[in-house]
């Protein structure tokens, strides 16, 4: 029985699998590129295999593959992918942003070699467990086995709360749990997007009156393990944004008049189009398509008030308490003040 285990800076998963799982220290496989790791991984044992070639082990086969591995920008998915092909079982802890979207050629890959496979994805908030880095997005542990037919379990350390689901198309878009009410209002929201949503108005600056909302904002960096994000995360601009200097280069959006502009900014104040932008964000960037196809663009006539939003769009009691509860408190902390 062989064990590929990605990234070992300590050797300690080295020493667990041989004092407690029994393995022979020449069945394991580690691969670590920092040499210094090397020297601590060869204290347990210089009978186990260090590689810092990741492509080494692609004619290798083994019964389990753990790990943690790089992070930059998809890299990590790259070892996932490997370790789907050469091993039996995976159990690795990476970025879940691939989860929440299906855009890139390497996410699709990861999500089809995980088919009939996929055992569970448990989703935390990394910040408070590694200390000393910074994540805008949770992580997952993602466990696969050699054959898996079964529903899919989906676990929130952040809330307690277990799903499950058949396939990883039915997982959130963003950074929400699928209970019913929310996949409900979700539902919802999307059939007010059929036909026009308020990223018709976002672009190049065409002309005329306008709104620019900074290029990013929200910060995604919560110390609570309870959080996924902080709550600006679920907004179109911060308290002290300025709105009104343009600045050419960047997105915005375009309107008709001042009197519309202003109706914007009120409209994008309230819960109901920011839980519009929940739907799908999950980075900073603020002019998305995605973010913005499933919020709402509603008559841009009058100042918007969130009693007024939820009677336009005949929100039941039931939904505008969750979606009170769900997106934060931000405007109106700063009326407090």
């Amino acid at each position: 029985m062989k064990l590929l285990i990605f990234g070992d800076p300590s050797g300690l998963h080295s020493l667990y699998a041989i004092k407690r799982q029994g393995y022979a220290p020449e069945d394991i496989t580690v691969w670590e590129n920092d040499s210094r790791h090397h020297y601590a991984i060869k204290q347990i044992s210089d009978r186990i295999h260090i590689t810092s070639d990741l492509h080494s082990v692609d004619l290798m086969h083994f019964a389990w593959n753990i790990g943690n591995p790089p992070y930059l920008g998809n890299l990590h998915l790259e070892f996932l992918i490997q370790g789907l092909k050469t091993s039996d079982n995976v159990c690795l802890t990476h970025p879940a942003g691939w989860l929440f979207r299906n855009s890139q050629k390497i996410e699709k890959e990861a999500k089809r070699l995980l088919k009939n496979r996929l055992q569970s994805i448990t989703l935390y908030n990394g910040n408070p467990v590694f200390k000393g880095t910074e994540f805008d997005c949770p992580l997952t542990i993602t466990k696969a086995a050699e054959s898996h037919d079964g529903p899919i379990e989906v676990f929130y350390k952040s809330s307690g709360n277990k799903y499950y689901v058949n396939d990883l198309s039915e997982m959130p878009t963003g950074f929400w749990e699928p209970n019913d009410m929310h996949l409900s209002i979700v539902e919802r929201y999307k059939q007010l997007t059929e036909s026009s949503c308020i990223g018709n108005l976002a672009g190049k600056y065409t002309g005329g009156s306008f709104v620019q909302p900074p290029r990013t904002c929200g910060h995604a960096l919560s110390k609570d393990p309870a959080k996924f994000c902080t709550n600006d995360f679920y907004t179109f601009f911060y308290r002290k944004s300025d709105l009104w200097t343009l600045k050419p280069k960047e997105p915005c959006y375009n309107v008709n008049s001042t009197e519309e502009a202003e109706s914007l900014v009120s409209y994008m104040k309230t819960k109901f189009a920011r839980f519009g932008l929940s739907i799908h964000k999950i980075s900073r960037d603020s002019y998305l398509r995605r973010y913005l196809s499933n919020v709402p663009l509603p008559p841009l006539d009058r100042q918007w008030t969130e009693q007024s939003i939820m009677e336009f769009y005949s929100m039941t009691p039931e939904q505008v308490d969750y979606i009170n509860s769900f997106i934060p408190d931000y405007y109106e902390q700063e009326q407090a003040q």
